[in-house]
């Protein structure tokens, strides 16, 4: 990043910052020379062990529902909106809360972003939300918004979408397109991602659970890969007002994952299969990540195998907290 880009910085907003994502993004800003960075995360998936001890770290616990009603002071901040009620089946079973934080969360976070002048809102979106499912070509930016829709979470996310297109006249906005995330700072539970809980069952010795065939695709990309993606659409002036597809463009068949998660653990785990839930319909999914590669110049740089192995050092080396977390959490 460029000296010039590095002093825009400035004053940064992270919504969830205290979550997976959210965590290696404040350390990247920190990094990059921002000046303050204000958490706002109200730590019902997030950590506050994840977020460095920084000075210029301000963490504020509140609902991101809570934000205009807050006294946070900001001038010309840039606003990078990843707090979510998260994920699919969570959304199944919480409809109302994922309308809460999802729906009504992202549309405060743009008003405030509106009322301070933002420089730009960064707009943590799905890659599942957009297209919906049975589409077995790779997933483009361009391709029609889909009504068939499969839960909540995918709805509001698309929602989210809808109001940064319509606050893009008074604040820019930029939409990215997460695909499956992993790596350090995610940790195991019944609504989080495949990675982390088929490493946390590898590192304690049960089965792997897939559910369904294991024929399944998934795109998965390493966290450091994402952020780089969310500061090029956040530093890119071309990126205002447009969608980008932030995965790899590589399918990885989930029996296929399993089988490296036990490799990479030195685990004596099994495989067990479990039938596919009722809403996951979507047996292969992939991002067309050209849109990305020529606007931003985005690049994948950790392939899957070195991923699991950065992200399994990080549980054992976390794995006192990540238990801790999880005995809360049960």
């Amino acid at each position: 990043m460029t000296r010039e880009k590095i002093e825009k910085l400035g004053t940064v907003l992270v919504t969830g910052g205290a979550g997976a994502i959210g965590s290696r993004l404040v350390r990247r800003l920190l990094a990059d020379g921002a000046e303050r960075v204000i958490v706002v995360d109200d730590l019902s998936s997030g950590y506050e062990w994840l977020l460095p001890a920084d000075h210029r770290v301000q963490l504020v616990k509140r609902d991101v529902c809570d934000l205009t009603s807050m006294n946070l002071e900001a001038d010309r901040p840039l606003v990078f909106h990843l707090a979510a009620f998260f994920a699919n089946q969570n959304s199944i079973e919480h409809p109302l809360d994922d309308m809460h934080t999802n729906g009504l969360g992202t549309l405060t976070a743009l008003l405030w972003a509106r009322d301070h002048q933002a420089r730009r809102v960064v707009y943590a979106s799905a890659g599942c939300s957009i297209a919906g499912h049975g589409i077995d070509a790779p997933i483009r930016e361009d391709m029609p918004v889909s009504l068939n829709l499969d839960t909540p979470y995918q709805i509001t996310k698309a929602l989210g979408e809808f109001y940064c297109n319509y606050f893009d006249a008074d604040v820019p906005t930029v939409r990215c397109r997460f695909f499956n995330s992993y790596g350090p700072g995610e940790l195991p539970g019944p609504y989080r991602n495949v990675i982390p809980n088929f490493i946390w069952r590898a590192l304690t010795g049960e089965p792997l659970v897939i559910t369904g065939t294991g024929d399944e695709t998934r795109d998965f990309i390493y966290v450091d890969d994402l952020v780089e993606g969310l500061m090029k659409a956040a530093t890119v002036s071309a990126a205002r007002g447009e969608a980008f597809n932030l995965g790899t463009g590589i399918q990885t068949r989930v029996q296929e994952l399993a089988e490296m998660v036990i490799k990479a653990c030195h685990s004596p785990s099994g495989i067990e299969y479990a039938p596919r839930r009722l809403w996951d319909k979507s047996l292969r999914r992939e991002a067309d990540i050209q849109k990305a590669r020529k606007a931003l110049d985005f690049q994948v740089t950790v392939g899957v195998p070195e991923g699991l192995e950065r992200t399994v050092a990080w549980h054992k080396e976390n794995r006192v907290k990540i238990e801790s977390a999880v005995r809360c959490a049960s």
